[in-house]
């Protein structure tokens, strides 16, 4: 019968062996830092070189609106984002494709480290070969990694009404592809965009600035009656409008949004249709 004292023993000793490993662990490494002429060289290197900080530009959103979920792609919201972050993105990719070039310059110096092995203080009885191969694995850990690709991830995230997450979708867009966007969306004459895509993508995501939430808040400040011919929610359906409309410049915000019966938003709409 195993007693408590040997189980206490036998934990005892194999915190003793952990211990010695760890201790040898630290005396390789320890020396190692202090004595690998490989390693102080490409200290050495590492200090020649500066690289841009990456810089995040990821981009989240989220919709209690399934419809507009589903309708919204990652590409639209992307569209819609450049207007407000083309510069600083432009900026970014610039310094990326700069690191790019000078981490090629970097990578042919470090491919100059090729005598592993050397130190400056006797070994003494510490193995060469394990020396060698951890000193190996300290310059895979001090290579400097700079940002040499850039991308964008967009994620839309469709949630319930108090914010719940329950679908994901996203994508991946490299340089190529936000410089592609850019020059599609600063084709246009005035206000008026040439490529009659980018368009639909700026109106699509506009409107699903929208969400239910905000959507119940307008009926309820507008007492779930239509702005226009007063009639209430018990007798029509209920719909948001945008006072100024989404073609004409105007935002989806709570001082641009109105409740319209169903009848009376068909109508405003044709009416704009005509002024087209």
């Amino acid at each position: 019968m195993i007693t408590a004292l040997t189980i206490i023993g036998i934990i005892i000793a194999i915190a003793t062996v952990l211990l010695c490993l760890y201790l040898r662990q630290q005396k390789y490494d320890d020396f190692i830092s202090e004595n690998s002429l490989c390693l102080k060289q490409l200290q050495e290197i590492n200090c020649r070189y500066e690289f841009y900080p990456h810089i995040n530009f990821d981009q989240y959103n989220k919709y209690d609106n399934e419809n507009f979920y589903n309708t919204i792609t990652c590409e639209d919201y992307l569209i819609y984002q450049l207007q407000f972050i083309e510069k600083a993105l432009v900026a970014q990719i610039k310094k990326v494709r700069e690191n790019k070039r000078v981490y090629t310059n970097y990578l042919n110096e470090v491919k100059t480290i090729t005598e592993f092995g050397r130190f400056q203080a006797p070994i003494k009885n510490l193995n060469l070969k394990v020396l060698i191969e951890k000193e190996k694995q300290f310059l895979k850990k001090h290579l400097l990694a700079p940002t040499t690709e850039f991308t964008l991830k967009v994620t839309l995230s469709c949630t319930t009404i108090n914010g719940r997450i329950y679908n994901n979708k996203s994508t991946v867009f490299y340089a190529n592809d936000i410089y592609s966007l850019i020059k599609k969306l600063n084709n246009k004459n005035g206000t008026f965009f040439n490529d009659q895509e980018i368009w639909n993508s700026l109106c699509r995501v506009e409107r699903g600035k929208v969400s239910n939430k905000m959507r119940f808040s307008i009926y309820e400040r507008d007492g779930y009656r239509c702005r226009k011919c007063g009639i209430s929610d018990k007798y029509a359906k209920l719909e948001i409008d945008h006072i100024i409309p989404i073609a004409k410049g105007g935002k989806s915000t709570y001082d641009n949004l109105q409740t319209l019966c169903h009848k009376c938003n068909t109508e405003k709409g044709k009416d704009i249709d005509k002024k087209y």
